[in-house]
């Protein structure tokens, strides 16, 4: 382990572990390796495990979750954040704990916000992207597990699962998003996919086609 690494596993955080309908970890503080158990909703327990080390000259936190692995960025106080499935893991570095702490206080998690299923966000200058015409519009509840949102929108937008990951956060913590599209049509045919997939698996997501002006 070369001496960044080491200096890392010394370093002090904290971790929140979030499923989508409930907290299951809030502000655990540690050193060096993480290990956590936790049982989800659906009753099936999940094995995560944190572990300073290296990778590509930086840094970071490798993340096991039961026999998956990935790696998280480490920033001071703001966060790294990873999903896997139902999970999101938020890791806050605390280097200087005792400073930071007003910080990290300042960061603690609010519910996950739901609009009304009669919200338009092209009505809202925040959610529209800049050169929107037309596209998807997402919004968040509750119920609907985070991988089916990053599975449909890998399926019938063709995303990255990157990508995929990062419009699913950004429903969740936002409380909708809004995705172009190359046509109104386009928009059309992919939201009555997602809709009736949604439905099928009794998922109450809304996913509608929007377009400016209409």
């Amino acid at each position: 382990m070369s001496s960044e690494s080491a200096d890392l596993s010394k370093t002090r955080f904290v971790v929140s572990i979030y499923e989508i309908r409930e907290e299951l970890v809030w502000a655990e503080e540690f050193t060096g390796q993480y290990t956590k158990s936790v049982t989800l909703s659906d009753g099936t327990t999940r094995t995560l495990e944190l572990t300073p080390a290296m990778r590509n000259g930086r840094p970071v936190l490798e993340l096991k979750d039961t026999g998956h692995r990935n790696y998280m960025g480490v920033k001071r106080v703001l966060t790294g954040t990873q999903t896997n499935g139902k999970l999101m893991v938020r890791v806050f570095g605390l280097d200087e704990a005792d400073l930071a702490r007003p910080e990290w206080g300042s960061h603690a998690p609010s519910p996950s916000p739901v609009l009304p299923a009669d919200s338009s966000l092209i009505s809202m200058p925040d959610f529209v992207p800049a050169g929107f015409t037309q596209g998807i519009e997402i919004l968040n509840n509750n119920t609907t597990p985070m991988e089916f949102v990053v599975e449909v929108l890998e399926a019938h937008l063709g995303l990255s699962a990157e990508d995929s990951t990062r419009a699913m956060l950004a429903i969740h913590t936002r409380g909708g998003v809004l995705i172009p599209t190359l046509s109104l049509t386009e928009a059309e045919r992919i939201a009555a996919q997602i809709a009736a997939e949604a439905a099928k698996r009794g998922y109450p997501l809304i996913c509608r086609p929007v377009s400016i002006g209409s």
